[in-house]
């Protein structure tokens, strides 16, 4: 069995502080997902170039994975308070200066898309970065549940928000939606006057590393223990073979190949996306603070998955394709949450900003070698054939876990009342 059950927590829903918090992270959640289908379709209208798009589409990861570790660095250092204000406040005013440009006459530039674009991708960064980092102190007995439930949050918002945007570009067009984006940064604020907000960095009166050796002690914190970095190790190749690359070149393949209307395509990745939100949802459960968590056979069950999916994405048949896109993309959800849980549940709450910043690093470098991959596989083979150098790719890990099963890599204290983020003050299995 995966796990065991010495003690049920109480459910997170039951507390109205992380109702308000979880609220207040949705409709900005929501209001990123509307931003997602707005940009790139006005992109298109002002500008006409593919060129445009693609710069546009390469600022969120190339700002997310610089501004990982420095954000950690702050948050940790610093405090998350001041992350959290100034994060919404770069994105509220960068997609003020948006609308105002296009309410007047000035025709706005590639330029200034990027620029508002970099803006809004950094304060959305800069912001999740403050409030999840907050997490252990705001949830102190159940951090992990509380950051699985917001993974479970996100994936159901990439749903409802082109929806959305869909049902609403018609009536309010560009503009419209970009107000309705700017609202939702303000949920967020009510949320924190409301009283929930992160607690006041406390000073310590101790001597502090400046930034490289302040990452430096966040990496050797990651490497000592070594259920939680071999686990990163395990994502960062489901983030290569399940990330966005793999979505585009399944839209394509869907679109190109099998001819499907573009109405049907979108049928399909709702559906995959439900089920990705579903599988998120399920693995918040497993992997909750009343249960001791294994991720050797969690990691083992959605690799295989993950490589037999993309083996039958090669089936000519659309329904065999869309069974291989919830698979591949459902267990790319199911060990990303589970994965995460592990890290709240198990490091120190005093290092978790670094933590999650060299996390986002690594497997955001590698979810960015997934379109070089599939770029220069496709260069030589069919689209099939481009799904097969990925299925082999997966066999890689599944090999590795095979052969270490027994090594007890993924061994793990049992879960108890004072034993969790909140409140440890080391690594809870070194190496």
């Amino acid at each position: 069995m995966t796990l065991e059950k010495p003690a049920a927590a109480a459910s997170l829903w039951r507390r109205p502080r992380f109702v308000s918090f979880s609220a207040g992270v949705f409709a900005n959640n929501i209001g990123d997902g509307i931003y997602a289908v707005t940009l790139p379709l006005l992109s298109y209208d002002l500008t006409g170039s593919l060129h445009v798009m693609a710069l546009l589409s390469a600022v969120t990861p190339v700002s997310l994975l610089l501004s990982g570790p420095l954000l950690g660095h702050v948050a940790d250092r610093y405090g998350t308070r001041a992350l959290v204000l100034s994060g919404l406040a770069v994105q509220f005013l960068a997609v003020l200066v948006l609308i105002l440009v296009l309410d007047s006459d000035i025709r706005p530039g590639a330029w200034l898309l990027v620029l508002c674009e970099l803006s809004v991708q950094f304060g959305g960064a800069t912001y999740r970065s403050g409030w999840f980092a907050s997490l252990p102190a705001l949830f102190p007995d159940q951090p992990g549940q509380a950051r699985g439930l917001q993974s479970a949050s996100f994936r159901i918002t990439t749903v409802l928000g082109p929806l959305l945007a869909g049902a609403l570009l018609g009536p309010l067009g560009y503009v419209g939606l970009l107000w309705v984006n700017l609202g939702s940064f303000l949920v967020p604020v009510g949320v924190w006057l409301a009283g929930v907000r992160p607690p006041r960095k406390t000073e310590d009166h101790q001597p502090h590393d400046g930034f490289a050796r302040s990452i430096l002690a966040g990496w050797r914190v990651l490497r000592s223990s070594r259920a939680v970095f071999t686990t990163m190790v395990l994502v960062a190749f489901v983030e290569m073979l399940g990330g966005t690359g793999s979505q585009a070149l399944s839209v394509f393949y869907l679109r190109d190949e099998l001819r499907l209307s573009g109405g049907r395509v979108e049928i399909v990745l709702t559906v995959v996306n439900l089920c990705a939100a579903g599988g998120a949802l399920w693995a918040t459960r497993i992997a909750g603070e009343g249960s001791r968590l294994r991720m050797g056979p969690i990691a083992l069950g959605t690799l295989l998955t993950a490589a037999g999916s993309l083996v039958l994405m090669t089936a000519g048949a659309a329904v065999a394709v869309t069974l291989a896109m919830v698979g591949l993309f459902g267990a790319y959800s199911v060990l990303n949450v589970a994965a995460e849980v592990l890290l709240y549940r198990t490091m120190p709450a005093e290092y978790i900003g670094r933590l999650w910043g060299l996390w986002r690093l690594v497997c955001g470098g590698a979810e960015a070698l997934g379109p070089l991959v599939i770029s220069t596989s496709s260069s030589v083979l069919p689209v099939r054939g481009v799904f097969l150098v990925l299925g082999v790719i997966a066999i890689l890990p599944v090999c590795w876990l095979l052969l270490h099963t027994r090594t007890g890599w993924d061994s793990l204290p049992p879960p108890s009342g004072t034993q969790h983020a909140g409140s440890v003050s080391g690594p809870q299995d070194a190496a």
